[in-house]
């Protein structure tokens, strides 16, 4: 077994027992939608005046492993509203340890602030603030499946930095400095630390 990482989207119906609309993201980034019966789908205790969206764990069966790829299927009795019960799944113990890769790489190009961006021990160039961008996407998408919401603003002052960074250093001879640059454009000086993930702490398999 594994558990599947999942989120209450919305109350979709007052029907007896109540009905919830929830969302499960697969490996290729698709998020499947589930119309089930609360007492069906999850134990947690759920009303048309809860505050959603709201994030659970379905365990779903194992079925194959492909490196970091899971093909899982759903409980019995539970399907996506287009009839799936199979899906392919990032595992969570692979997405925790891309997490801790890309979270080093990108703490490490944004420490020295409010001096500079760096790639390695070098400052960036544009071109390489460019991948750092596309990196960030897809830090931010990891983000998401893990279920990290309080990493946004991390994420976004990243993305304010790699973006204006390059323009920094075409006029850099117009200011002071990069932190002058920051403060006339009211950036970020530094990017704020997120708090340390939950997950790393739950115990068993998951998949996020």
């Amino acid at each position: 077994m594994v558990k599947l990482r999942a989120l209450v989207t919305r109350w979709h119906s007052d029907d007896f027992p109540g009905w919830v609309e929830v969302s499960v993201r697969d490996a290729h980034g698709r998020n499947h939608r589930i119309v089930e019966k609360v007492p069906a789908i999850t134990s947690l205790n759920m009303t048309a005046d809860s505050s959603f969206p709201i994030g659970f764990w379905i365990e779903a069966e194992i079925e194959s492993v492909d490196g970091g790829e899971m093909g899982v299927t759903l409980p019995d009795g539970i399907a996506t509203t287009e009839g799936k019960r199979n899906l392919a799944v990032v595992s969570a113990e692979f997405d925790q340890g891309r997490y801790r890769h890309d979270r080093q790489w990108l703490d490490q190009a944004v420490h020295e602030l409010p001096v500079g961006v760096l790639w390695g021990a070098d400052g960036a160039t544009p071109a390489q603030c460019a991948e750092m961008m596309d990196g960030l996407d897809e830090f931010a998408h990891l983000c998401a499946r893990l279920g990290l919401e309080d990493h946004s603003e991390f994420i976004e002052a990243c993305r304010w930095h790699f973006d204006h960074y390059p323009h920094y250093l075409g006029r850099h001879r117009h200011f002071a400095d990069y932190a002058t640059y920051i403060r006339d454009r009211r950036g970020p000086l530094r990017v704020p630390a997120p708090p340390s993930p939950d997950w790393l702490r739950r115990p068993g398999p998951t998949a996020s």
